[in-house]
């Protein structure tokens, strides 16, 4: 009996199923697909970062003011008649007993004009005459003596000019007694008390800071007026001895020597609550954002009373771009303190005096 092979349908069929078996097999052997997508790398954001440091910092208030003088001394005629010699201009120092002016009395003017008369109506009897005037009339006119050292602050007559007995002259100031009338504004008046120590500054000599410090305040204002007035004296020898003269004052009205600063640029403030935040960098460079209570301000430096501690990094550029949590990369750099006089601490932690 003859053998009858697979036909040729049934082994295309075969060979299809070893086909499928083999993938199924490879298909099994092969890794499971992840079936969840990895997640994109945190994106690293470059900024500019400073370090908070301990430093002295103090709160500054601006006013302006005129110097003023508590001594005047008047200047007056000491008699009737027309002033000669005066040359003096404000500013001028005069001492005590110094010869300023003459003023020729109206006496020795009425003998010089009848001589001048004589002279016309009888010229061989004029020359006794005017012996006569000439021994009587004093020779250039009665003196006028400075009472004390002083400053000249305003000429009130010229040589030439006809004044009466006791009209002023000029209107001397006693350099000793110069001060500054400061106008300070309502608002800010609670912010003074006498003692605080400030720096003097005015365009009759620029660059040049003088130290002083608020005298008093004036109890009382207009009632229409948003200003009052406080009096501010220099430390020692005023330096600026003519009145009138425009300054501005810089009132220390805040000083602490040992603050906790970082630069302006740091401080953000949220707009839906008013708060004040900062973004700090930790050691692994990630920026949070903390929330922490400023303190004074002064130049480009503000003072951190709540919220960081020294030598914590802060973001100082690209801080409005960052959010909570995100990766940076940081330069730290320096940034300027605030220059300015040492305040000396009197007992009880009020101001003292400034130290140069």
């Amino acid at each position: 009996m003859t053998a009858i092979g697979p036909r040729p349908r049934e082994l295309l069929i075969l060979a299809l199923v070893l086909i499928l078996t083999n993938l199924c097999l490879g298909c099994s052997r092969r890794p499971a697909a992840s079936t969840s997508i990895e997640s994109a790398p945190s994106p690293v954001m470059a900024v500019s970062a400073a370090r908070a440091v301990t430093a002295p910092i103090r709160s500054r208030l601006s006013l302006l003011g005129v110097t003023a003088a508590l001594r005047h001394v008047a200047l007056r005629a000491p008699c009737a008649g027309v002033v000669t010699g005066f040359d003096l201009q404000s500013g001028d120092t005069v001492r005590r007993g110094q010869v300023v002016a003459r003023v020729i009395n109206q006496e020795d003017l009425a003998a010089q004009s009848g001589l001048d008369v004589a002279r016309q109506l009888d010229p061989h009897d004029s020359a006794s005459l005017g012996n006569a005037v000439r021994n009587y009339a004093s020779k250039s006119g009665v003196p006028v003596v400075a009472p004390q050292n002083a400053v000249l602050a305003r000429r009130l007559v010229s040589s030439g000019q006809t004044v009466a007995y006791l009209d002023p002259l000029a209107d001397l100031i006693d350099p000793a007694s110069a001060y500054v009338e400061a106008s300070v504004p309502i608002a800010v008046a609670s912010e003074l008390k006498p003692g605080m120590p400030v720096e003097i500054s005015s365009p009759i000599a620029p660059g040049t800071n003088f130290p002083g410090r608020v005298a008093a305040l004036e109890p009382n204002s207009g009632v229409n007026s948003a200003t009052s007035a406080a009096r501010i004296e220099f430390d020692g020898v005023p330096p600026i001895r003519i009145a009138g003269v425009a300054v501005e004052v810089s009132v220390i009205t805040r000083y602490e020597p040992n603050a906790l600063v970082i630069p302006q640029d740091a401080l953000f403030e949220d707009a839906s609550d008013r708060s004040d935040y900062v973004f700090m960098v930790d050691q692994r460079n990630i920026a949070h954002r903390t929330t922490v209570i400023p303190g004074i301000r002064e130049d480009a430096v503000v003072q951190i009373v709540s919220g960081l501690a020294p030598g914590d990094i802060v973001v100082t550029s690209g801080g409005y771009a960052l959010s909570d949590g995100l990766k940076v990369q940081s330069t730290i750099l320096p940034f300027p303190l605030p220059a300015g006089p040492e305040i000396k601490l009197n007992r009880g932690g009020s101001q003292g005096e400034v130290q140069r």
